[in-house]
């Protein structure tokens, strides 16, 4: 696992930082404790994993469940890995 701090720049939101780094945007929440968008100048503690975990950014259209079929993964596995309850196009989840 690598942990560093970024520091934010003009433009950079949770999902621009979730594509930049492969972390799910819910785990960039969580770590910082976020309560609104973070804004140019935020310090933010970020981790990525070094572990053999794939990503998928998620299509127009995908669901749980078709997600879950396409990459013969248990539906109940992403939900625990990413901390969602639903997908949406762009995010970056882990399998």
């Amino acid at each position: 696992m690598t942990k560093f701090f970024y520091r934010a720049n003009e433009g950079d939101t949770v999902f621009s930082l979730s594509k930049k780094f492969s972390i799910p945007p819910v785990k960039i929440i969580k770590l910082n404790m976020l309560k609104k968008e973070i804004q140019a100048g935020d310090l933010l503690y970020l981790q990525t994993e070094n572990v053999s975990t794939k990503k998928y950014t998620v299509q127009p259209f995908d669901t749980l469940e078709s997600v879950s079929k396409k990459l013969a993964v248990d539906k109940q596995k992403i939900i625990s890995l990413n901390g969602v309850e639903y997908l949406f196009y762009g995010l970056i989840i882990e399998i």
